[in-house]
């Protein structure tokens, strides 16, 4: 457009004598147009980056992150739970202090992608609520992330590992900001060594009543949490110690579930540090990365067997035993993490397929009007008369985890240049 502005100008004033007020009239007009044009488009460019409006699922993006949004209340708190029936209202004293963090996660990769930064200062209104209200200091060098008892329907309050993981997923980027200490950053990683053995396995929970580690619990996902966060900790603060856990923590991820065949879980943390560890270069001994990508390749083959590709089945895209969008959003987060850590052309080509239909799945299940326009219900089912109430319920956290999935497969889609 601007190429075209001064293409006129130059004819105006080569080709015409500027000494007539019919020629030096417009002309004048054309300048003071085009300064005005392109102050629009700088101020624009402050918010949007480049090309945004051609990527796939760029509007289901941004309806969904203006849920988010929008659910942000005052004190930077999330409204935890809506329904898509708007007269279906609930109490936020339910809540949780690990899907918080998630959520500001999603926010920020939202923004580092080359999207829109409209939502910045939201972003940081809610990170500084969940510092103040959930982030404490446990002893001389070492933070935690509170789960309340209140909001979680616990016993008493305890810390865990994986919330203390996502935190640093969502905190790290703040440092360079200045709005918070390194110190607390590092405490909270300092937290998740203390959790960890000497295998790299990662107890779940810290009873904060009784100060010890509950030996006994188990969460499947919160070691693949937990190297997450230490990878965003060295990305800013550059330890050996940091990337020494990180190796530990993943290469007993890899040894322990080799043997669980297709009954191994679908951990998309995990797969998201591998991909970090093989794309940087962090990964020293071939035979590491060679496990990895093994056990990266092993977590697709279940998943990518259960999906519905026939078109004509209304839930095509989903997958036989699974239609819940949030569930559904970590899998397309860790499809796309594993098309990054496979060298296998045909399975790249498989999970290119399989992010194509899922995605599209996940668009046609959200909310695309009313109040709660972009939210992501618990249920693809909501849609249907006579579904249990809970299909109807739309956390932050389903929402956040759609939108992540989305992103993963537009970063995809550019690099390959399919878009």
């Amino acid at each position: 457009m601007l190429y075209y502005y001064f293409r006129l100008l130059w004819y105006n004033c080569f080709m015409f004598d500027l000494s007539s007020p019919t020629t030096y009239i417009p002309t004048i007009f054309l300048i003071l147009v085009g300064a005005f044009v392109s102050y629009l488009w700088r101020d624009a460019r402050k918010n949007t980056h480049e090309h945004t409006w051609e990527l796939p699922y760029f509007d289901e993006i941004a309806l969904s992150m203006n849920y988010i949004n929008r659910n942000i209340l005052p004190d930077g708190r999330f409204q935890y739970r809506h329904n898509v029936d708007p007269e279906i209202t609930y109490k936020n004293d339910i809540y949780n202090s690990l899907r918080h963090a998630g959520t500001l996660y999603a926010m920020y990769e939202y923004e580092k992608v080359g999207l829109e930064t409209k939502f910045k200062d939201n972003r940081l209104l809610a990170s500084k609520y969940f510092i103040d209200r959930y982030v404490r200091s446990l002893d001389d060098n070492r933070y935690v992330v509170v789960s309340f008892p209140e909001e979680e329907g616990l016993k008493f309050h305890i810390a865990k590992s994986g919330a203390a993981g996502v935190a640093l997923c969502s905190l790290c980027n703040l440092y360079e900001e200045k709005e918070i200490e390194l110190p607390v950053l590092r405490g909270l990683g300092e937290f998740i060594l203390s959790m960890t053995d000497e295998e790299g396995n990662v107890w779940a929970y810290y009873n904060l009543e009784t100060n010890t580690i509950d030996k006994e619990a188990e969460a499947i996902f919160y070691p693949g949490e937990a190297a997450a966060g230490l990878f965003h900790l060295y990305e800013i603060d550059p330890q050996q110690k940091w990337l020494d856990a990180i190796m530990k923590i993943i290469m007993n991820i890899v040894h322990t579930r080799k043997g669980m065949d297709l009954d191994i879980p679908f951990d998309h943390w995990s797969v998201m540090v591998i991909k970090n560890l093989l794309f940087k270069l962090l990964v020293k001994d071939p035979a590491d990365a060679d496990e990895m990508r093994a056990y990266a390749e092993q977590m697709a083959i279940p998943v990518l067997s259960n999906q519905i590709t026939n078109p004509k089945n209304s839930y095509y895209g989903g997958f036989v035993d699974n239609i819940r969008p949030c569930s559904l959003g970590t899998v397309m987060e860790g499809l796309a993490y594993i098309y990054y850590c496979t060298e296998n052309e045909q399975l790249k080509m498989i999970i290119n397929k399989a992010l194509s239909i899922g995605n599209y799945f996940l668009a046609r299940v959200q909310v695309k009007t009313g109040v709660n326009a972009g939210g992501l219900p618990n249920s693809a089912n909501w849609v249907k008369p006579g579904v249990t109430p809970n299909a109807s319920i739309i956390r932050i956290d389903n929402v956040q985890h759609v939108v992540l999935g989305w992103l993963r497969y537009q970063s995809i889609l550019k690099i390959t240049g399919k878009y």
